[in-house]
């Protein structure tokens, strides 16, 4: 299937939730800000079922403290010990660099950035993705969104990456994992990285995307980015 083709599909399917956000001189999909729930959808693109649960309880987490939590790296197999009903927000250090304008803040949970190469970087929340939600696992739940954008998009398109996990990006001393997708730049097209998490025990997450011109600037820029955003820890 060729790459309009696939864009195509994503943006049908994030048309019949309202998801499409442009970047750019393309369009970076990701979900909206908190409160919004997937709604009914069209002939084009299908709502998930629940995912099945794991058979088989999940692995026991051993017991940390607070400060273990919020002080060592959250991976995706430590997703457990962020509770139902804690709240996790990310800090935001882009309007303090000289180098990225804000076009708009936290508008419906959005952020987004611009510099002078011509990159855009956008921060945001997600809303409930309950049906996405794999229980006991914010791998296969964020498998399960970036599929549900595109289905073209399979775990084996998805890289590991680690954004800060601290207070704020100059406190965190620790990362967290997300999953993040590269599409590289063809034609008139820019060159785009989408990072994802979602939070089993939340059912919802959030979504972190930089789109440039070029692969090269695009490197340099997610770089920057996530130098100047941290993901900060419950502090329930």
């Amino acid at each position: 299937m060729g790459r309009s083709r696939w864009r195509n599909r994503r943006w049908a399917a994030l048309a019949s939730l309202g998801l499409l956000v442009p970047v750019s001189a393309c369009t970076i999909e990701v979900p909206l800000g908190p409160g919004a729930t997937p709604a009914a959808s069209s002939s084009t693109a299908s709502t998930p079922a629940p995912t099945p649960a794991p058979t088989g309880a999940a692995p026991e987490l051993p017991p940390l403290t607070r400060a273990q939590i919020s002080g060592e790296d959250m991976t995706f197999a430590r997703g457990g010990y962020i509770a139902e009903g804690e709240s996790v927000a990310f800090s935001d250090g882009m309007t303090r660099s000289d180098g990225w304008t804000q076009r708009t803040m936290m508008v419906n949970g959005e952020s987004v950035y611009e510099n002078g190469a011509g990159c855009r970087a956008s921060l945001r929340y997600t809303g409930l993705q309950t049906p996405l939600v794999a229980d006991g696992d914010d791998r296969a739940s964020t498998e399960a969104l970036f599929q549900f954008l595109d289905p073209s998009i399979v775990p084996g398109y998805l890289t590991t990456t680690t954004w800060l996990w601290g207070e704020s990006p100059g406190e965190a001393s620790a990362g967290i994992e997300f999953l993040t997708y590269v599409q590289p730049a063809t034609g008139s097209a820019p060159a785009s990285a989408v990072s994802l998490r979602l939070f089993h025990r939340l059912r919802t997450g959030m979504a972190f995307t930089v789109s440039c011109p070029s692969d090269d600037q695009l490197a340099a820029a997610v770089t920057d980015v996530r130098s100047r955003v941290s993901v900060v820890p419950p502090r329930s």
